[in-house]
């Protein structure tokens, strides 16, 4: 289980062509844009244009009639394995994946062939990142209803039919929980202690069986969501590469970022908020049965626990994996002090 990179970036800033050059420059790959166009172009045709937000760790273009082409650095891949079961839970919003080799690197040259960029291609799907639009979204509650009703038939795919076959998985599952809930305690500023102590309440849920294991997006953050911005409906859910089998619930916070953001004074909810996760939940019961209490619970505490996973540690793209837990002042810890308290 790694931590989740977490970049909060001010829209009116972002500068695209150099996000671009950014990532060639700091990635370290022995690519091009220009030999990654061109690839594009030479296997799907027609014109190679960026997205318009692109990621920490890839290089994304459109291209050819329907195709989305993306080049990651090898420590962050895709698994066609696990996209394949992100599809099969998720069928309306995820795009199949295909693996195209490496480029950049001679194959011969074993610290070359390290630096090159893995290619991807999938259907291109359409919407904007929600992101962009989640502020026009909230002038209206019929837009931001459907987007909170689209979430929650994801989070209800998830708990139906994204759960692990073996039990071994579950098993591992648990120990990475309880590993990583002893590193938030001996790491974390005290103020979060008492949300830990209170997080290990879920670990004899999961041993139970009480509490599901189910395939999770590492990111699902605002840049990551595709919404139609006509109807407020989710029509993509993209970049899969820090999927893994995570208690339900560790990614609910795509749920708070629907019903609010971050602005200059702190955390600030949308006016519907409450009437938003309401329906969420209602939702939610009618998808899956009706919940217990117990369950309920469980579920609170995983959404916990996946707050101080996200926004409380530090991701570093060189190594793929968590690598401490972030600088006390480091702003992201608003989210905790803001989320945790909702």
């Amino acid at each position: 289980m790694t931590a989740k990179k977490f970049n909060p970036m001010p829209l009116n800033t972002y500068d695209l062509d150099r996000s671009i050059a950014e990532f060639f420059s700091s990635s370290g790959t022995s690519a091009t844009r220009e030999q990654c166009d061109e690839f594009a172009r030479r296997a799907f045709g027609g014109g190679v244009h960026p997205v318009p937000l692109q990621g920490m760790a890839s290089y994304t273009v459109t291209a050819g009639s329907n195709k989305v082409v993306q080049f990651r650095e090898q420590s962050n891949s895709l698994d066609e394995g696990t996209v394949a079961l992100a599809r099969a839970a998720h069928p309306e919003v995820v795009a199949s994946c295909t693996f195209h080799g490496l480029i950049g690197g001679l194959p011969s040259d074993p610290e070359a062939k390290a630096s090159a960029l893995a290619i991807y291609s999938m259907d291109n799907l359409q919407g904007n990142n929600y992101v962009y639009i989640r502020g026009s979204l909230a002038e209206s509650l019929p837009l931001q209803l459907a987007t909170v009703k689209s979430l929650v038939r994801f989070f209800a795919q998830s708990w139906l039919s994204g759960r692990p076959t073996d039990p071994a998985q579950v098993s591992t599952t648990v120990n990475e929980c309880t590993a990583m809930f002893r590193y938030l305690s001996d790491n974390l500023p005290t103020r979060f202690k008492p949300y830990i102590t209170q997080i290990r309440g879920i670990l004899p849920m999961l041993r139970s069986g009480e509490h599901p294991v189910v395939l999770t997006h590492g990111d699902l953050n605002e840049m990551n969501i595709l919404v139609d911005p006509a109807n407020g409906n989710i029509t993509g859910v993209v970049d899969w590469a820090e999927a893994s089998f995570q208690p339900f619930g560790f990614a609910l916070y795509a749920l708070d970022n629907t019903l609010g953001r971050m602005g200059p004074d702190g955390w600030e909810y949308f006016d519907n908020a409450d009437y938003l996760r309401d329906e969420f939940w209602c939702n939610f019961s009618r998808l899956v049965g009706d919940l217990s209490e117990s369950k309920m619970e469980s579920i609170r505490l995983a959404r916990v626990a996946g707050l101080l996973i996200r926004y409380g540690t530090a991701y570093d793209r060189g190594f793929g994996r968590m690598v401490g837990i972030r600088d006390p002042s480091d702003a992201s810890l608003r989210y905790l002090d803001a989320l945790l308290s909702a």
